[in-house]
């Protein structure tokens, strides 16, 4: 368990939300942060009206400190704050910004951390990018650490080179102790609604797609809510103009019109990846949700799925003439479970924490003397897998090793089970891993008899995809085991065809349900249908990693090949390897080209300037990649369908510093930034375009890029820590 911190806050307002936007965002990141043990006062200055339009008159989840708008007594305020573990500076206190960002820097100390957090990013960055001598501009690698409303890669990317230590995206998120499906209210019945203050980079943008199709559908009534909106503009028969709406009002609001409208500010339209707070209320209370478009909505709700996506008011129009009540019930479910499962204020605290203590350890003099960091738990975990010791024609290995060698590290007690086949023990390249204990079983039977104690021991028990004969393996497991038991799919896409089918060996639509967790190596749509079609009790991502202490970057070594693909063969990904590297390799007589991997069929008419290996093991990837000008990425097409599935190869290329260039895939962003970490091909000729026209220098700043990302994100200690965390939360609930 992490140490809890004492953190002060300088923000615009906590108890206030009238011309304050941030209000909700504050409340519900500090709510969650109070709820895991941690300590935070929230200074505010008495400015703006804001305390005469309090809308929490009492807060029993921070201290709040108002103090007057001077120097004076923000020194004041300063001054209690210093002895803080954290101490965050917002941006648009609104009053004596300057002042307080250049003041806090001076409490950095060894056991206090300062971190900006940017509620405006994208205005923030125009205006710092806009003008060299801005103040804040050098202010920016001062702080330990720059947090963000949003913005996605490429807000994280401008900071960086504006010289961020580290840029962290904390979105919006729901606050689902405030906002909840409520009951409809006359006030706002209609058909369409907004809810925004009035803002000069969005105004246009209300008139296009809020006040446009109000004009198109006049017999209908819209509704807009927010300040600053003057009659003489909003002046319609069919619109309501409601004024402020306070907050204790959005869930009647969201409830009660078909639709609810998202339309984002120019600036956040512009850099993408910023979804406001209305969108999350919106969805937390089950309403049926038509957004403007904008990068990276796919991030946080499906469009047509969990939201409606509009490009021009006439849009907005039409899709609101076609919705019917049904149809916006269904879509408003469909956005509560998604928000409710991935975009809570929980989970951002959570993504708060890793990045603060990732920072660096905080020595013990910053723990008070009667609240110390707790010993972590020490557990035993039963894995039950394809196969640890063989990596021959499966991926699966590569994944486990990572995983448990770093639970071993951080003191856990692993048993791997894998049934004792002959492929497997024809092709052992690791038949002792030595951080774990290994057990062969040749049968079912085998397995109940001489393994029921262990799994009754474990603390937590883990049957992966594939296995065989996995159905009865997870009853059995289920009904033996007194710990939590858990199924890691690493095959998700490939399971959810297989289901469909009615064809999966390994799992079933009934047995789904009967996991206390289910953790896929797919996100996005696919946790959906998990949820949704099959059950699952509590399904979350568990992405594949990399060891960086396997795969790294050696610059001595030459590249001998200008593209290279490693992967079993698989007939849903041969045309994309036929179309990104064997074309090129046809087009392209004086290149080098190889293909690492067993399984290809004979019939493969592999051109003459490429390369086959039949197969590497794990300890010969890093060489491979390292002897590589480019690399490719290819994935299967039942993962290109559903999205959000990177590859164990991805991370380790990236990992060992050479570019990749990859087919696209929905939810490809997430992981990595098109064009400035990762290339994405379509044709032949976008691959011969990056394989002939990039310069070496432009090709190493982006393996490089690619290789912060991962350090960042992607390690298999990152992923060990997810799992426990997963795992212990399932033992809580």
């Amino acid at each position: 368990m992490k140490t809890k911190l004492t953190i002060s806050f300088f923000g615009s307002s906590l108890v206030s939300s009238y011309w304050n936007g941030a209000a909700t965002y504050y409340r519900g990141l500090i709510r969650a942060l109070h709820a895991r043990g941690h300590h935070v006062t929230f200074y505010e200055p008495d400015a703006f009206e804001r305390q005469q339009h309090r809308d929490l008159p009492s807060v029993d989840f921070a201290q709040s400190a108002i103090y007057a708008p001077t120097e004076a007594s923000a020194w004041q305020a300063i001054t209690e704050a210093r002895d803080s573990h954290l101490i965050v500076k917002a941006s648009g206190v609104g009053v004596l910004d300057g002042f307080l960002e250049e003041t806090l820097l001076e409490l950095k100390r060894p056991q206090t951390r300062v971190v900006f957090w940017d509620v405006d990013a994208p205005v923030t960055l125009d205006r710092v990018l806009g003008d060299e001598r801005d103040a804040f501009r050098r202010l920016i690698p001062e702080y330990d650490l720059i947090f963000t409303y949003g913005g996605g890669p490429s807000v994280v990317s401008a900071y960086e080179r504006l010289g961020a230590r580290r840029c962290v995206p904390i979105y919006n998120a729901l606050d689902a102790h405030t906002h909840h499906p409520a009951c409809p209210d006359p006030r706002f019945e209609g058909l369409l609604g907004f809810l925004g203050n009035r803002l000069p980079d969005r105004e246009d943008r209300v008139h296009e797609f809020f006040f446009r199709p109000a004009e198109n559908l006049s017999p209908h009534r819209f509704v807009l809510g927010g300040s600053g909106w003057d009659s003489r503009l909003t002046e319609r028969a069919n619109v309501t103009c409601l004024g402020h709406v306070y907050t204790y009002d959005h869930n009647a609001f969201n409830c009660t019109l078909r639709a609810i409208l998202n339309i984002n500010r120019d600036s956040m339209a512009r850099y993408g990846y910023s979804p406001p707070t209305r969108i999350f209320e919106a969805a937390g209370a089950s309403a049926c949700l038509i957004t403007d478009a904008w990068e990276g909505i796919e991030t946080f709700l499906e469009p047509e799925a969990e939201c409606l996506v509009a490009h021009s008011g006439d849009e907005v129009a039409g899709i609101l003439s076609e919705l019917t009540g049904e149809a916006a019930r269904k879509i408003g479910q469909s956005a509560l479970s998604r928000v409710l499962h991935e975009h809570t204020y929980e989970h951002r605290v959570e993504q708060v924490e890793n990045a603060i203590f990732d920072c660096s350890t905080p020595p013990r003099s910053a723990v008070p003397p009667n609240v110390r960091a707790e010993p972590r738990p020490h557990h035993r975990i039963v894995v039950i897998g394809l196969s640890i010791t063989s990596s021959w024609g499966n991926g699966h290995a590569t994944t486990y090793r990572g995983l448990l060698r770093e639970l071993s590290r951080q003191g856990h007690e692993v048993l791997f089970l894998e049934r004792d086949t002959k492929w497997y023990a024809a092709n052992r390249d690791l038949p002792d891993p030595g951080y774990c204990r290994v057990g062969l079983y040749n049968s079912l039977d085998e397995l109940k008899t001489e393994y029921a104690q262990d799994i009754a021991d474990a603390s937590f028990v883990i049957v992966g995809s594939f296995v065989p004969e996995g159905r009865d393996v997870g009853e059995w497991a289920i009904q033996t085991a007194d710990g939590v038991v858990a199924f890691y799919d690493i095959d998700t896409p490939v399971t959810l065809n297989l289901l469909h089918r009615n064809e999966c060996t390994y799992v079933s639509a009934e047995l789904i349900p009967k996991y206390d967790l289910y953790l896929s190596f797919a996100g996005g749509t696919a946790l959906s249908i998990l949820e949704g079609v099959y059950r699952a009790r509590k399904v979350r991502p568990l992405y594949c990693s990399v060891d960086p202490a396997i795969h790294y970057p050696e610059p001595t070594f030459r590249p001998r090949w200008d593209l290279g693909y490693l992967g079993t063969y698989s007939d849903d990904r041969q045309p994309a390897l036929e179309r990104l590297l064997l074309a090129p390799a046809r087009l392209w007589p004086k290149g080098r080209f190889v293909v690492a991997g067993p399984q290809y069929p004979r019939r493969i008419c592999w051109p003459s300037n490429t390369e086959r290996i039949e197969h590497l093991a794990p300890n010969e990837h890093r060489r491979f990649y390292n002897s590589q000008r480019f690399t490719l990425n290819v994935t299967r097409a039942e993962m290109v369908r559903l999205g959000y599935a990177p590859s164990v190869r991805l991370f380790e290329a990236a990992a060992s510093g050479v570019p990749i260039i990859s087919g696209w895939w929905q939810g490809i962003e997430t992981f990595f930034s098109p064009g400035e970490e990762i290339l994405i091909s379509h044709t032949p000729l976008q691959t011969m375009h990056f394989l002939k026209d990039i310069p070496d220098d432009k090709r190493n700043a982006i393996a490089a890029r690619a290789l912060e990302r991962v350090l960042k994100h992607h390690t298999a200690k990152h992923r060990a820590k997810e799992l426990i965390d997963l795992l212990s939360e399932s033992i809580a609930s």
